[in-house]
């Protein structure tokens, strides 16, 4: 088997665009692959973090194009990626030079339940992650290991996340994540035992008259500000692609037809 060449796919890899900036991430053709989710957290971070300028730290990273995108699509950074599984974090590493990121994408090897031995303590202004989001437990688990670890509980939980990011956080700080909207009241909870007080909240729809399927929350390190809920985001519409105009121009319109929405 033919090893792959660090500025392309290898056998069992994809070469995928995302977002209006020209983001490129390497991609398991048959392991976990990214959703519509990462493009909504990356938006909804820059969009509602604008206070907080400095290091960011990506929990989970994957192919890294939250991380990607928030550097080159909406201007933020630098970015410490911190990734968990060697075959994933090999193609984050190798994306960087992909997207010229040297210097504002770092990509880190490492668990985020032994976040102390991988990053300082209260360094960063604002933690990202769009987290494992089925708990452990719940259906059935992925024979796909790679799969597993990114879709499902089985290597952190959500306590495991929000600790991360209490502990990375300065003072008055940011996190931003995501997760499924049956889990908003856990979450909420989670993140206000550990004072990172919650302070935007946005439900995401894939129609207007459907149910919420997700929520981006963004919650404050040490300060209650008490909480703004935004107006519902809705996936699907009129736009190019037949996605709603606010979604389709976070992404080129030929790719609104190719990316999932990341909905169970």
């Amino acid at each position: 088997m033919s090893e792959p060449t660090p500025s392309g796919p290898g056998p069992d890899e994809t070469l995928d665009s995302i977002g209006t900036a020209g983001v490129r991430v390497l991609q398991r053709r048959s392991g976990y692959r990214f959703t519509l989710d990462a493009v909504l957290l990356a938006h909804f971070a820059s969009t509602e973090g604008t206070g907080a300028p400095g290091p960011m730290l990506e929990l989970g990273a994957g192919s890294g194009v939250v991380s990607f995108l928030l550097v080159k699509q909406f201007g933020l950074g630098p970015v410490d990626a911190l990734e968990l599984q060697p075959a994933v974090y090999a193609r984050l590493e190798r994306a960087v030079a992909l997207n010229g990121c040297e210097g504002r994408v770092t990509p880190l090897l490492g668990d985020l339940r032994r976040i102390r031995e991988h990053v300082s303590g209260g360094r960063y202004s604002h933690v990202v992650s769009n987290p494992p989001f089925r708990v452990a437990h719940a259906g059935v688990r992925s024979p796909d290991d790679e799969r597993a670890v990114s879709k499902s509980e089985v290597a952190c939980v959500a306590g495991d996340v929000v600790a991360a990011a209490r502990y990375a956080l300065v003072p008055g700080g940011l996190v931003s994540l995501v997760y499924p909207a049956a889990r908003v009241a856990e979450v909420l909870g989670l993140l206000t035992q550990a004072k990172l007080y919650p302070s935007v909240l946005r439900f995401v729809h894939s129609r207007v008259e459907d149910a919420a399927t997700r929520f981006l929350v963004q919650a404050v390190r040490d300060r209650d500000r008490g909480l703004a809920v935004r107006p519902p985001l809705i996936v699907h519409g009129e736009g190019p692609g037949g996605y709603s105009a606010e979604v389709a121009a976070l992404m080129d319109a030929p790719l609104a037809e190719r990316v999932p929405s990341g909905e169970e």
